[in-house]
């Protein structure tokens, strides 16, 4: 038992993985062996045994799983800036240099860089609610401020069809 427990305790899934693994190779071994022997398992204490291990094996995934549930959010990574850089394609086609961010709620400052000669700016949206936008830019930088709570919001380009031609992100405040 005090392995299950080292398993259970460990950073990750894996125990999980482990323990669910061999309770299906234990399941399609014990039913290759029932269609193959119709006497399978042929004595009680056989039965007994093959309960037993199926029991145990089955406890064995219950448990992990219970044990290494919720480990993903602890996992995720901590909000250390309330700044959030930009940077429009350069060459002009309409797309930012990341599709994602992450910043600490209160006042968030959206920055960007735009060095093209084409024109873009950022805006931000909660649902189908705009929060916010920068002025249109070209050559040159811009800031967005915004009060944010946490959460998930959307951020893109207001000029033209650059948002639908992909220039669009999520940003995700904590």
């Amino acid at each position: 038992m005090s392995t299950l427990s080292v398993f259970a305790a460990a950073p990750s899934k894996v125990p999980f993985y482990v323990a669910g693994g061999a309770l299906a190779v234990w399941a399609v071994i014990i039913a290759l062996f029932g269609i193959t022997r119709p006497g399978f398992p042929g004595s009680k204490g056989g039965r007994r045994g093959v309960i037993g291990a199926s029991a145990l094996l089955v406890l064995a995934a219950m448990g992990t799983a219970v044990a290494t549930a919720g480990e993903e959010g602890e996992g995720e990574a901590a909000a250390t800036s309330s700044r959030f850089d930009l940077v429009a394609d350069p060459g002009g086609a309409s797309s930012y240099n990341q599709a994602a961010g992450l910043v600490k709620a209160g006042t968030v400052t959206v920055h960007l860089t735009n060095d093209s000669t084409q024109d873009h700016n950022v805006a931000v949206s909660q649902g189908s609610r705009v929060i916010g936008e920068s002025k249109i830019i070209k050559g040159g930088e811009t800031e967005l401020k915004l009060d944010l709570k946490a959460g998930e919001y959307d951020f893109f380009c207001e000029v033209d069809a650059h948002r639908a031609a992909g220039m669009e992100g999520v940003l995700t405040v904590r």
